[in-house]
């Protein structure tokens, strides 16, 4: 085969390929940039040294030892990727009424406003925060034991403030709702679970890093080179398929018309009502924003049992 022909070949092979080898260009262009924010994510440095090294605070005395082991654990595993604090708190101490107001120094009688106040007050008065210690990055839970007042706030601050919206404050409790009256521990590490899925922006999916990096190159590679050796569709028109007798003849097509059946509907246009609020909504952060006693911003919800 002469150096023409050979260089002929070449090009006509990567024209034809010319879509894949593009897109094989761009996953491992996105892959780079991946891997490099990915590595500048795991290797942010810690610059608040004024917070406790204590994450777990189990004042209710719901989990065994080991099982404030293992979120202790976790909790620093992903406080290390994404660059936040993550504190839970439990408690077993009344939250709300006149008697309450007094014994504990409550601003208000109401549950909720006393959870809110717990929480913000524990991490400010602990200067939590992984970047900084007021107004810092991270999030406590505070899960109340306490007979007839069960139930949990969530206070996220900084940069997690910011990226939680309503839905997302919600998503957090509910995950802990589901396993809190049977298995304390599962549903706290639902929490910090939870909340590293929606930081990292993975959902409630979280895949290996190496999967996310070489799956879509791997499938790239995989259908380009199937589609090597497949050749293009032949023409099954030729010069003379409409020709009989060197003269044009024209194929005619008839479709018979049998019934046809129109049905009209009118569609109402209106609005979604004001008063819910959608899952698939919106996901701007902020959610539950407020300024704490100590004047910290902080975002909040709670669900009470």
């Amino acid at each position: 085969m002469s150096n023409e022909i050979r260089k002929e070949a070449r090009k006509q092979y990567f024209h034809y390929f010319r879509i894949w080898f593009i897109m094989i260009a761009v996953l491992l262009v996105a892959a780079a940039v991946a891997g490099v924010m990915h590595g500048m994510r795991r290797n942010v440095p810690r610059t608040n040294f004024s917070a406790p090294a204590e994450r777990v605070y189990d004042y209710a005395d719901v989990l065994t030892d080991e099982e404030e082991k293992m979120l202790r654990q976790r909790i620093a595993e992903l406080e290390g990727e994404l660059a936040i604090d993550i504190v839970l708190v439990t408690c077993n101490q009344s939250m709300e009424g006149e008697e309450a107001m007094r014994q504990y120094g409550y601003r208000s009688t109401d549950w909720e406003q006393n959870m809110m106040d717990y929480a913000d007050d524990f991490w400010d008065e602990n200067k939590y925060g992984y970047n900084k210690g007021f107004n810092g990055d991270g999030c406590i839970l505070v899960h109340n034991w306490y007979e007839g007042q069960n139930g949990e706030h969530l206070s996220p601050s900084g940069r997690v403030e910011e990226r939680f919206s309503v839905d997302d404050i919600d998503a957090v409790i509910y995950a802990v709702d589901e396993y809190y009256d049977t298995d304390p521990y599962r549903a706290y590490l639902a929490y910090v679970n939870k909340t590293a899925s929606l930081m990292s922006g993975t959902g409630n999916v979280q895949l290996p890093f190496m999967v996310i990096l070489v799956l879509p190159l791997v499938v790239a590679l995989v259908y380009a080179l199937v589609n090597l050796h497949q050749k293009p569709a032949q023409d099954t028109t030729t010069a003379n398929t409409y020709v009989e007798g060197g003269k044009p003849v024209m194929k005619a097509q008839a479709d018979d018309f049998i019934r046809k059946s129109v049905i009209t509907r009118r569609i109402e246009s209106g609005s979604s009502g004001s008063g819910g609020s959608s899952r698939g909504g919106s996901h701007s952060g902020g959610g539950g924003h407020h300024i704490s006693r100590s004047g910290a911003s902080h975002g909040g919800g709670s669900h009470r049992h």
